[in-house]
């Protein structure tokens, strides 16, 4: 099967999805009194997350959903009050939804899993109530979750595949290795537009397993393959002069990327390079706001969140890369890309 762009971005199937993470910010805010530590004046995120003992980490990806929402202002680093959450989301206000809110806002579930991440103590599993980032440390996977992630990430990354492969952004490189590489559909679609390139999708063994699959039916098996390893413990392969992130970078604290960076840069010969294909968030953390709620997404399920492009030009240029750029490419996504000297 040739892949095609489809006729219509997906922006709007984006922006649909995600926006289950609205009204829940909104009303764990205001259940945990987020407004109301805010009513006497500015403060940054880590002070108010001190003051009210929560989890920094996602304190942050909170406050970035709620300044992306409007219901909060962020200037120089520090969060204070929109008028619109002075007006109707402070108890003492007449115009106050709390008890609507408290009532018939989020579900019970969704709610109590938010609040059990932001009052998780910082470091702790606590902060991460689904299992993504684990079993990804672990590497371990059956090949029934294989099957079911893999499906999951295929049908909302095969549109941006196809945009990254006509960028033009990885033209001139012969061999990618595609890091945690899920269904392959970033190297079928590479493989299928540049007839040089050859393509290794690296994964854990049940996920090759099902990428072997999407392989076959892109046509390209001569030109891509897979390579069961995991990423965090075993020696990365040479001789590939590019070394492509789909989607990993977000799942993961700055920390754990450096590492990955710099597994990388050891890896990649001078000259070679390195793609981060990600969500971006804005300079000022206040949005856009899908991107703000795919940070509430990564709250949940994972060790990350949403990073913005100077976030992830300090990680790479951290362990060495140079020229780092980022471009855009499909929707919301961007390829934030870095050269070995």
């Amino acid at each position: 099967m040739r892949y095609e762009l489809p006729h219509c971005e997906d922006k709007p199937i984006w922006d649909i999805w995600l926006s289950m993470y609205r009204l829940p910010a909104m009303c764990v805010a205001d259940e945990l009194g987020l407004f109301q530590a805010l009513e006497t004046g500015p403060e940054c995120t880590e002070e108010t997350a001190r003051r009210l003992g929560l989890n920094r980490r996602t304190s942050e990806i909170l406050f970035c959903m709620l300044a992306a929402l409007g219901l909060i202002v962020r200037r120089d680093g520090r969060n204070e009050l929109a008028e619109i959450s002075r007006t109707y989301l402070l108890p003492q206000s007449p115009y106050y939804w709390g008890p609507l809110l408290r009532a018939i806002g989020s579900s019970p579930q969704q709610r109590a899993g938010l609040i059990r991440a932001l009052r998780a103590p910082d470091g702790s599993e606590g902060a991460t109530p689904g299992v993504a980032s684990r079993v990804w440390q672990k590497g371990q996977l059956s090949r029934e979750d294989a099957e079911r992630v893999t499906r999951f990430m295929h049908c909302h990354s095969l549109p941006a595949s196809i945009a990254v492969a006509r960028s033009g952004f990885l033209d001139g490189v012969t061999r990618t290795l595609d890091v945690g590489g899920g269904s392959g559909c970033f190297s079928i679609a590479l493989a299928q537009h540049l007839p040089e390139m050859r393509c290794t999708v690296m994964d854990l063994r049940a996920v090759c397993d099902v990428a072997s699959g999407y392989i076959e039916a892109g046509g390209v098996s001569d030109r891509v393959d897979t390579l069961a390893l995991d990423m965090f413990r075993a020696v990365w392969p040479q001789g590939y002069d590019g070394t492509f992130f789909s989607n990993i970078f977000h799942d993961w604290s700055a920390e754990t990327n450096r590492s990955l960076a710099r597994r990388a840069y050891d890896a990649l010969p001078s000259g070679g390079q390195i793609f981060l294909h990600e969500m971006l968030l804005a300079e000022d953390g206040c949005g856009p706001i899908t991107a703000a709620s795919f940070s509430m997404l990564m709250l949940g399920t994972t060790q990350g969140r949403q990073y913005s492009f100077s976030e992830l030009r300090q990680i790479l240029t951290g362990v060495g890369f140079t020229d780092i750029q980022a471009r855009k490419t499909y929707g919301y996504y961007s390829i934030v890309s870095g050269r070995k000297p």
